[in-house]
């Protein structure tokens, strides 16, 4: 398959309105959250004390004594082998606070941060495609240490986000601007085995995002062909589950995580949308072309920190490895992805922080990747 499908879904999606491909968009992008979490490969869900911030298990933050604000901004860029695109950002901001509790811990977070990037570009002949977005989750979460070395928390997630899709096909141009907005909620469990071992697991509940999706077709030969039209439609997510485990030495740290999505149970639903010929809800006809296209998919994140005994500094690097939830696109059906960053404390309150992740992948026979360099500020206090 090479970059003319991309056409081709752009086509079906005019005669059909959407597609499974569109209904999977809202999730299928490029992970993104705040520098730490980037650098050690998304390998957050026993991460402990270690990372702050918006991390894949909510139950991590009861494991802070400090309070802590951070905020980042990035600059991504999206290669293939013809085209390019690029963007700058403020990626968000979060917040930790400890509440003073007679036993155990109670601590507070919330915050918003860019949860996933789109972008992509190509061009096959006549056609040239250009796709950037992303979506944001504005999150308020709490943690508690429920018994010695036992921790629970809860996310409670709000999401909004916007993808920006523009298809140049000779004289036509097709435009896409599907804006989304849902409710989720994440529940997590911390364990601590000993001070050197530790395993977490916690569970995305099945979210469902409201899209309206704009689409304008330009005929700039005949323009009384051109029309426009907003489509409503549900995209609900099926749970996530993540499994993993953080090993801690003085020196250094390793972290592991899996995650899991059955994506054969991702739904599509609309009270609008009709498939014309056999005036059948196009639920009926979407939901079963996920189930007979989508699979399951288990990913692998590795990190690893490592803290200098002489310098106040922390470096860390990670490793991804993701399969897609499609096949005959991806080669191996998978996108891969190493990652770097560090953590310096300038003084006892203050520290700048950077990351630097690279996804890449061959799309058919084309190699293309996705670079993302943040930079960021924390206080600790």
């Amino acid at each position: 398959m090479n970059k003319i499908n991309i056409f081709l879904v752009c086509i079906l999606g005019v005669c059909y309105s959407q597609n499974v491909y569109d209904v999977l968009r809202p999730y299928f992008g490029f992970n993104s959250s705040q520098i730490l979490v980037n650098s050690i490969g998304g390998a957050t869900v026993a991460a402990g004390h270690v990372i702050p911030g918006p991390t894949s298990n909510p139950a991590n933050l009861a494991m802070h004594r400090f309070r802590q604000i951070q905020s980042n901004f990035s600059s991504s860029e999206f290669k293939s082998g013809t085209e390019n695109n690029s963007a700058t950002n403020l990626n968000g901001f979060h917040f930790i606070y400890p509440v003073p509790v007679y036993q155990g811990s109670l601590v507070i977070g919330g915050g918003v941060n860019k949860e996933i990037d789109y972008m992509s570009a190509s061009r096959s002949g006549i056609y040239q495609y250009s796709e950037i977005g992303g979506m944001n989750v504005w999150r308020i979460s709490a943690a508690v240490e429920y018994s010695k070395k036992l921790y629970i928390g809860s996310n409670f997630e709000y999401y909004t986000g916007e993808d920006e899709m523009v298809e140049f096909a000779g004289d036509s141009t097709f435009y896409f601007r599907p804006h989304y907005k849902g409710l989720g909620m994440t529940l997590g469990l911390l364990y601590s085995i000993s001070p050197k071992f530790q395993y977490g697991v916690s569970i995305q509940l099945p979210t469902t995002l409201s899209v309206a999706d704009r689409f304008t077709y330009s005929n700039h030969i005949e323009t009384d062909e051109s029309f426009s039209d907003t489509w409503h439609y549900k995209a609900k997510r099926p749970l996530i589950f993540h499994i993993g485990t953080g090993y801690f030495e003085r020196y250094y740290n390793v972290f592991y995580e899996a995650t899991w999505v059955d994506w054969r149970n991702l739904k599509f639903s609309s009270e609008e949308i009709f498939e014309n010929d056999l005036e059948l809800p196009a639920s009926v006809i979407i939901n079963q072309e996920i189930r007979n296209t989508l699979h399951p998919t288990l990913s692998h994140h590795l990190g690893f920190a490592l803290h200098l005994p002489i310098l106040p500094i922390h470096i860390y690097a990670g490793y991804q490895y993701l399969p897609v939830a499609f096949s005959n696109v991806y080669n191996s059906d998978a996108r891969q992805s190493y990652s770097t960053g560090f953590s310096y404390m300038i003084q006892e309150n203050f520290s700048i922080q950077a990351s630097y992740v690279k996804y890449f992948w061959k799309y058919g026979n084309e190699p293309e990747h996705f670079e993302k360099l943040s930079v960021g500020i924390a206080m600790h206090y």
